[in-house]
């Protein structure tokens, strides 16, 4: 079996090719997990945005549910929120599929090829691509 590497052989020619990599192929990877990690940044900011406003459309409606007065800004606010999570349904819809990794981009084409975003509004300002 004198074929089959060693884990050090593996890595000292893994290793060696990397570093053979032209130098803008280097920076077109880097450039590329730049771009997905700061990708995953703005969704993850977009998610915690969210869920802060849910929160907060919860609370003004346990309000209205007590009976207390609540402004017209806050109705205001509980109704874009509702908005935002009834377009979120169908991705939520989609996480139970056993295979919604793929789908869910087609969705979001979809969506956006008729005139409808699948995203909440948090979520539009991150420029998802596709």
């Amino acid at each position: 079996m004198s074929w089959v590497k060693t884990y050090e052989e593996f890595k000292t020619s893994t290793s060696d090719k990397i570093e053979e990599l032209d130098e803008g192929l280097k920076d077109s990877i880097n450039a590329a997990l730049k771009k997905g990690a700061d990708f995953a940044k703005d969704v993850w900011d977009g998610v915690k945005r969210e869920s802060r406003e849910t929160k907060e459309a919860v609370r003004i409606l346990g309000e209205i549910a007590k009976g207390k007065e609540v402004t017209q800004t806050q109705k205001d606010f509980v109704k874009a929120q509702s908005i935002d999570l009834v377009k979120a349904l169908p991705l939520i819809a989609i996480s139970g599929i056993p295979v919604p990794v793929p789908i869910t981009p087609f969705l979001l084409m979809l969506g956006k090829k008729i005139g409808f975003d699948f995203l909440p509004n948090s979520h539009t300002k991150v420029d998802y691509v596709i």
